[in-house]
């Protein structure tokens, strides 16, 4: 499908993203919506940077939660609608590198994961008003792909030796197939190749999202997906605008339309 792109020059030699500004709601709001409203509402921040060094799994319940990733906030990272999420090894779902966030998905299996900021006061949601967050490392012949299923602007390198594909409601992006490159140690300090086979979802105000890895390959072995938000790539970038669904409606149009091409079909058969 066609790729609305745009380049964009990325900030040369430099790695870490500058701070984000905090979202506040004013006195005057608060005075005009009332306590019982803003208790209700999620809260709403920005951090600096988030922190995915305490990293804990829930093998049980395949649940994965990293504390404090922003002040006063928690990250899950849970399955979508019943699904199954495979690990070949539990112990991986966690924090890579000190500072990263890193999903293990057995090799042969998809897990579709819905990432939820959630206030560690309330139990409800938080909002985080700006993140832009980076998955790296996506290669081996083309059998990692990261599907993107929340509006978000796409950003990898002019150059990106990512498969990009488009659908309504999502964005795939396919492992590199001509290179295999060097595992990530550093997220602040990448090689070339390793730039090339990145990618960074660019959210605006967002309190959850959700993410399909499919870790292809025969079975018994596992992919490492690889995750921070301190991250800009070195050199020009192509954005991605998030395609947007097919409305209910007009899906609803094309099953029946669908329905009866196949009864059509089987009358002439």
């Amino acid at each position: 499908m066609d790729i609305s792109a745009a380049n964009v020059p990325g900030p040369p030699g430099a790695q870490k993203r500058t701070h984000r500004k905090a979202v506040t709601l004013s006195h005057t709001v608060k005075m005009l919506l009332g306590a019982a409203a803003i208790a209700a509402a999620p809260t709403i921040s920005s951090a600096a940077s988030l922190d995915f060094s305490a990293g804990s799994f829930d093998a049980v319940n395949d649940v994965l939660t990293f504390s404090n990733v922003a002040a006063g906030t928690d990250l899950v990272v849970s399955t979508i609608g019943g699904t199954s999420w495979a690990s070949n090894n539990d112990a991986r779902n966690g924090t890579a590198n000190g500072d990263d966030g890193r999903i293990n998905v057995a090799t042969g299996t998809m897990a579709d994961l819905r990432f939820s900021f959630i206030n560690r006061d309330t139990g409800g949601a938080a909002t985080l008003a700006d993140i832009d967050l980076a998955f790296f490392d996506l290669d081996f012949a083309g059998q990692e792909k990261l599907t993107l299923r929340t509006a978000a602007s796409t950003i990898t390198r002019v150059d990106t030796a990512l498969g990009v594909s488009t659908e309504p409601g999502s964005v795939t992006l396919t492992g590199a197939s001509d290179v295999n490159v060097a595992n990530v140690t550093d997220s602040s300090s990448l090689t070339e190749d390793q730039e090339k086979a990145a990618v960074i979802f660019s959210f605006d105000s967002v309190s959850s999202f959700d993410l399909s890895f499919d870790a292809g390959g025969a079975l018994g072995s596992g992919r490492n997906f690889i995750f921070d938000d301190d991250f800009a790539f070195t050199t020009d970038t192509t954005t991605i605008d998030f395609p947007a669904p097919v409305p209910l409606p007009a899906a609803g149009f094309l099953l029946i339309g669908g329905l009866g091409a196949l009864a059509v079909a089987r009358r002439r058969s």
